[in-house]
């Protein structure tokens, strides 16, 4: 640009190097555009810029997976309510504090909320909308120590698998030895079982969005796998595959009501039911529900059938990059998750040490190749 009189260029010469002076020149272009972006920023508030922010995000190159964006609009629906008429360049570290504070003592519920807002408004800085992130409450971020869960026993999913009606058993055994998810699993069309080579394909999940039962691709690309299958669970798929799927390649595994895919309530059902003065069963309860509850553990998820099949691979010797290829994992740190310590083998290898320190063998003694002390621990 030029300036009309000599001491208007010296004035904006004046300032320029005053800002050099400070360490905080930056091209006036720049400035122009930062200007623009913060009265943008200044008017938009943050509900219209976070709405736009998830029907928009990208991942990897991607859309996101239509039942995240589900799962966002439902968390700045509920929880970012008391942002939603703050202009978006208003919303300050105290803001977030206050906000961050009032949210209900729920741990998974305020991660989630906390790192969507810290993605939305990373997205803001790269913009230029704001010159930086408001989202940093101290400690939000720490990791609480995972719990410890109480996996069942190979007999317990055995017993489990029993328990369910019989066109839904090889559901229960999918998931504990292939580790499949509830999504993939019901997704599963006979032409992706192949009993001779003895592996599954997982290409599709099914998953609920607004109420509907939509079949889409898996979770991460690393969803797209081929498992193969631990040989005891090829005879109980052919004698499925016979009596509850369709003759055609593309019939569901698990067809549900009229040809659809299953759908939780399907298969979870309720658990029984007791009156509460006399504790006498008055609904003997259906579904995985009433299985997990038959066999004494109301508190197991279906879910943790893939912890069981992770645990069970790593024990068998799985590296970590096996691991998450088996389970479809392209994290490492959720792939490692599933190679915690569980209680019972924490319970076994007290029980192994302390058989090492009733026979007297000491530190400098070595575990003999068959005492399997070295040879089961699973290997990371």
């Amino acid at each position: 640009m030029t300036f009309s009189t000599r001491e208007r260029a010296q004035g904006w010469l004046a300032g320029e190097l005053k800002l050099i002076e400070y360490g905080e020149w930056t091209p006036p272009a720049q400035r122009r555009i930062q200007a623009e972006a913060e009265a943008e920023a200044a008017v938009i508030n943050f509900d219209e810029y976070a709405r736009d922010w998830i029907s928009t995000r990208m991942v990897k190159g991607r859309p996101i997976k239509a039942r995240t964006r589900e799962h966002y609009l439902d968390i700045h629906d509920r929880l970012f309510r008391p942002l939603h008429r703050l202009p978006l360049a208003s919303i300050t570290t105290s803001t977030v504090d206050r906000w961050y504070r009032a949210l209900p003592e729920a741990p998974t519920m305020r991660a989630h909320a906390y790192s969507l807002l810290k993605s939305i408004f990373r997205t803001a800085v790269s913009r230029k909308l704001v010159a930086e992130s408001p989202v940093d409450v101290e400690g939000a971020t720490a990791r609480n120590a995972p719990k410890d869960i109480e996996l069942l026993t190979v007999d317990q999913i055995e017993q489990l698998a029993d328990a369910m009606s019989d066109r839904h058993r090889l559901l229960i055994l999918l998931a504990a030895w292939a580790g499949l998810r509830f999504g993939e699993l019901t997704a599963l069309r006979r032409r992706d079982l192949d009993l001779d080579q003895g592996t599954v394909k997982i290409e599709r999940a099914v998953v609920t969005v607004g109420g509907r039962r939509i079949l889409t691709t898996p979770k991460s690309a690393a969803g797209n796998r081929t498992v193969h299958l631990p040989t005891n669970l090829l005879e109980e798929i052919g004698r499925h595959l016979a009596q509850h799927t369709g003759p055609n390649p593309d019939d569901l595994v698990f067809p549900g009501n009229q040809g659809t895919p299953l759908t939780p309530g399907q298969v979870y059902g309720h658990a029984p039911r007791f009156d509460k003065k006399t504790k006498r069963r008055i609904h003997p309860g259906n579904g995985f529900y009433r299985a997990r509850h038959e066999i004494g553990r109301p508190d197991f998820r279906f879910h943790d059938l893939r912890h069981f099949a992770a645990t069970m691979a790593a024990i068998s010797g799985a590296t970590t990059k096996e691991l998450m290829q088996f389970a479809g994992h392209n994290d490492i740190h959720v792939a490692m998750r599933y190679q915690e310590t569980i209680n019972d083998r924490k319970r076994d290898l007290a029980a192994r040490m302390g058989a090492l320190a009733s026979r007297g063998t000491g530190p400098a003694s070595q575990p003999s190749p068959g005492s399997g002390l070295a040879h089961d621990h699973p290997r990371s």
